[in-house]
């Protein structure tokens, strides 16, 4: 081998650690959404803490052993399982933080219309530590006035950072991009504000995709693509919102359970399904997945810990082909390009 360089470790911006692993010790049967999404409240209002802390770790030693340093996962705050879910990734955080920095989001899951009670549940859960917070524009029937309240929240507990599962329908009456986008530059949060899957952008006539990629470049918003999406519907315009200057990353979301029972935890994997997705193939766009996957956090301080953590040692095989060492087995990677590991 040559001489081994440096390279910062893998990004995943948004996983689903408390839900993971629920498969195979669940069966998984498919059917639409809305019901898979009632077989997870079932079995979550079953969930011990040990039980979240146990999936979770497995979830993420799965995504350790293929160079991550970075997650930010969302955790369900809701009247079926309190605050369980935050207590175990809290405690997850500590026990891996010279392996990886983990960032725990808040999330409001199931909706204020469903489960009033989650907001006061979200306050305490903000009080628990350095703790962002997440919604769902499609959760309540007013979809804004969702948007609003956490707004209004982060305002009120001065809280690090929003993320929205954004328009994860696709279905153009569901568009809500453009009112997260007008929330954040009028309330002055750029670089706060992370809207993940924006699957309807897919599906929006051309000129409201660009009015609403320019309106979300001037509110600073952070995109994530979570290319798995497409077993259900459009991924994003990835290519127009990079090329409109706006920070774009990678997620796994969900990983081993009733919304997808499959995942890797190898950001490799998703780069690469992203690139036959959207074609990804000339040199500089498989560059810019890179990129993507080893992005510095919009965060500062989320930056400052990874920075810390330390790099990725990298070899070179003498193939086509680079060896990253950073986790307890190698993970092989092409020049620009993802690979399965060996």
């Amino acid at each position: 081998m040559t001489q081994p360089w440096s390279i910062r470790g893998f990004s995943n911006e948004h996983a689903h650690l408390d839900k993971g692993m629920l498969v195979p010790g669940v069966a998984y049967a498919d059917a639409p959404p809305a019901v898979r999404g009632g077989w997870t409240r079932e079995h979550k209002a079953k969930f011990t803490r040990q039980d979240i802390y146990d999936r979770a770790e497995a979830a993420l030693q799965s995504m350790l052993q293929y160079g991550t340093t970075y997650i930010r996962t969302h955790v369900d705050v809701d009247p079926l399982v309190g605050l369980k879910c935050v207590e175990a990734l809290l405690e997850l955080q500590r026990n891996y933080e010279k392996q990886v920095i983990i960032d725990i989001t808040a999330f409001n899951q199931e909706g204020f219309d469903r489960f009033p009670e989650t907001a006061e549940l979200l306050e305490e859960a903000l009080g628990m530590g350095r703790i962002g917070l997440g919604g769902h524009t499609l959760t309540d029937a007013d979809g804004e006035g969702h948007i609003r309240r956490l707004f209004e929240l982060c305002e009120r507990r001065d809280v690090p950072w929003l993320e929205f599962h954004t328009d994860e329908s696709g279905k153009p009456e569901h568009f809500l991009m453009p009112v997260i986008a007008r929330e954040s530059k009028k309330r002055g949060w750029a670089g706060k504000v992370y809207a993940i899957h924006c699957n309807s952008l897919a599906n929006v006539t051309d000129r409201q995709a660009e009015e609403a990629i320019e309106l979300a470049a001037e509110a600073g918003l952070s995109i994530i693509v979570c290319p798995t999406a497409v077993a259900t519907r459009a991924v994003t315009r990835t290519k127009q919102l990079m090329k409109a200057g706006l920070r774009v990353s990678l997620g796994s979301d969900n990983m081993g359970d009733l919304f997808n029972p499959l995942g890797s935890g190898n950001m490799l994997h998703y780069a690469q399904l992203l690139a036959y997705i959207q074609r990804f193939y000339e040199p500089e766009e498989q560059q810019a997945l890179l990129d993507m996957l080893m992005s510095e956090p919009a965060d500062a301080e989320a930056a400052r810990r990874v920075e810390e953590l330390g790099a990725c040692v990298v070899y070179e095989t003498g193939r086509a082909d680079l060896l990253l060492a950073h986790a307890p087995r190698p993970v092989s990677m092409a020049r620009g390009a993802a690979l399965t590991s060996p």
